[in-house]
């Protein structure tokens, strides 16, 4: 698996319907190798935000990111990264109260 930025993405933020790509401070290889696969997507966090990953070439293995919102992360996986130490509580909640 490789990360490659999708060209249809814009950088955030950026009004519009597209996605954003993932943030330049952002280590996105790292984020796509530790991430969970969950039907077609991967997800995976950096403790403090949540991100997506999607294939976009199934031939070379690539794939390209973006951040999404806490809510739009299976249930299941939230819950392991809780478990896990990988996000805490305070982080979800304050994301969620930010966002609305």
């Amino acid at each position: 698996m490789r990360y490659e930025p999708s060209p249809k993405h814009k950088p955030m933020p950026s009004p519009g319907r597209r996605g954003s790509v993932c943030p330049s401070d952002v280590d996105a290889d790292r984020l796509l190798q530790d991430s969970v696969l969950h039907g077609h997507k991967r997800y995976a966090t950096d403790g403090d935000q949540a991100f997506c990953g999607q294939c976009h070439d199934r031939a070379r293995s690539s794939w390209h990111g973006y951040p999404i919102d806490w809510d739009d992360v299976p249930p299941r996986i939230l819950r392991d990264w809780l478990d896990e130490g990988a996000v805490t509580r305070r982080t979800v909640r304050q994301a969620r109260r930010r966002r609305g």
